[in-house]
């Protein structure tokens, strides 16, 4: 009988699910003060006419939408020092990932005078934040229940982690009302960064207590996602949605990620592609060598994307590998997109390049099964930019 890894288990979130929880946000907000400072977008929180719909319930709030897609360490600066002068009480993440992990940094520096680039790595800063509240309004990142936020680090150009025990929001509302706005690229976009985080938390080297909420989180995007996307008024898919991502949010801060968000980063950054869709590109090569590593664990990721490898010999790898990769071209047939990377605006002849700046940063694949070459990057890349799955 194989003895369970040792693992660590930390979820301190408040989560309140429900269609119409925005409307009772003071009652959850009420410990923590009347003055909170608001972190949203520059588009989808304000075309929805949140902002002011949370100035009814808090009229002393400080607003602050100059948060864009990857936020960089200068806009968090910039927003702490508002924070502080306006001496707001507790911080309000209203939007998607951007606009929450952006939230949970303005909380810290707002009450530690430091520079932000000092903040990465791990609880690199003395204060606790101030109180955080995370409001999505996008289905697929789970910053709502995590302990990071991803920021560019404007010296380098590359996105980097602050993690932090209080990083945690306090609450997390989910109310699928939220989300019916989101247009259909951000819709698909978040939902396969919850698939990719559910996926890569079945087979990191941490915390397999967390695999159930992995295996739940890829039924509920495989049947969901289409529906979402399809039909955005459609409130149990919305709701469904947003579940995934939480559950995946959950899964991750327990986890961490893999190679899969190592390599989407290229995408991201150079060439401008979602993150959530740039880590979906990547799925059906990386999970092909995963089941060369872990067979009986992606066989049970195949089941619940709805593509079962041979029952007859589930430590089958070349046959599970075959079905993931199946698994994976099915969903994105459903959603109508293509899955090879080329058709996204990643160019030709740059895959090489990016596999031999990955292999040389081994930490960003900490967490991730198997021995990670610069040849085997390669392929891996090579693979997603022709929409392939891999093959040893």
């Amino acid at each position: 009988m194989a003895v369970m890894k040792t693992y660590k288990w930390n979820m301190p979130t408040r989560v309140v699910y429900g269609v119409g929880v925005f409307a009772r946000l003071a009652e959850y907000c009420h410990p923590f003060g009347v003055r909170p400072f608001v972190v949203t977008g520059c588009h989808s929180a304000r075309a929805a006419g949140l902002p002011n719909r949370l100035l009814g319930a808090f009229p002393d709030a400080v607003i602050f939408d100059g948060v864009d897609e990857n936020p960089g360490t200068s806009v968090c600066e910039e927003a702490a020092a508002l924070c502080r002068s306006a001496q707001c009480d507790f911080v309000i993440g209203l939007g998607g990932g951007s606009a929450m992990d952006a939230a949970k940094v303005i909380a810290v520096l707002a009450v530690n005078d430091q520079p932000c680039t000092s903040l990465f790595g791990n609880d690199q800063y003395t204060r606790p934040p101030l109180p955080i509240v995370a409001i999505p309004t996008t289905a697929g990142t789970g910053s709502e229940v995590t302990p990071y936020s991803v920021l560019v680090d404007e010296s380098t150009n590359a996105k980097r982690t602050v993690r932090g025990t209080t990083l945690f929001p306090s609450v997390a509302l989910l109310d699928p009302e939220r989300s019916v706005s989101m247009p259909r690229n951000i819709t698909i976009a978040t939902g396969l960064d919850a698939l990719s985080q559910a996926m890569e938390g079945m087979i990191s080297r941490n915390c397999p207590l967390s695999d159930p909420l992995a295996l739940e989180t890829v039924e509920l995007v495989r049947r969901w996602l289409p529906v979402a996307a399809e039909y955005p008024g459609n409130l149990e898919a919305r709701g469904a949605m947003l579940n995934a991502g939480m559950l995946s949010g959950m899964i991750i801060a327990q986890t961490g990620t893999t190679v899969v968000h190592g390599m989407g980063y290229y995408y991201t950054l150079r060439h401008g592609v979602a993150h959530g869709l740039a880590n979906g590109l990547l799925l059906a090569p990386v999970f092909g060598f995963n089941a060369h590593q872990l067979p009986e664990q992606v066989a049970r990721i195949c089941e619940a994307l709805g593509r079962p490898a041979d029952p007859a010999d589930p430590g089958d790898s070349e046959a599970v590998a075959k079905a993931v990769g199946e698994g994976i071209h099915l969903l994105f047939r459903d959603l109508g997109i293509s899955p090879a990377a080329r058709d996204h605006g990643v160019p030709d002849g740059v895959v090489n390049a990016y596999a031999t700046e990955l292999a040389g940063d081994p930490y960003r694949f900490r967490n991730q099964p198997g021995t990670i070459d610069e040849s085997l990057l390669q392929k891996l890349f090579q693979a997603s930019y022709e929409g392939a799955a891999f093959s040893m």
